[in-house]
């Protein structure tokens, strides 16, 4: 007589597995240098705030209500200045993008203004 397969118990078996590998990679991610899946993982890295914030519409702001995500495109010429600057100021490109955005409706508002 032939034994039946329990799926039940396969399945939990296979949980604990992953969920073990899972836990092990985590520990070598945080350990540093680790690779996964022939990768180099990287640490995720804590962004500062902006020296100074650009007016009312940034950061404290934005908090304050709910926010929509916007895309755009532009050249690569100035994603490559972008670029520049959010490693330079060890922000994501997100809120430069928002303070740009801030200052640019304060300009046009008339609340500041732009002199080459």
């Amino acid at each position: 007589m032939t034994k039946k397969f329990n799926f039940a118990e396969a399945r939990e078996k296979a949980i604990r597995a992953a969920d073990q590998e899972l836990e092990q990679g985590m520990e070598k991610v945080v350990e540093g240098g680790s690779t996964l899946n022939g990768e180099v993982a990287v640490a995720q890295q804590q962004t500062e705030p902006a020296a100074e914030p650009l007016g009312e519409n940034t950061s404290a702001a934005k908090d304050a209500e709910p926010t929509k995500g916007v895309q755009t495109y532009i050249p690569m010429s100035m994603y490559r200045r972008l670029n520049d600057i959010k490693l330079t100021r060890r922000e994501n490109i997100a809120a430069l993008v928002a303070q740009a955005i801030g200052l640019w409706l304060d300009v046009q508002e008339g609340k500041r203004k732009v002199s080459e």
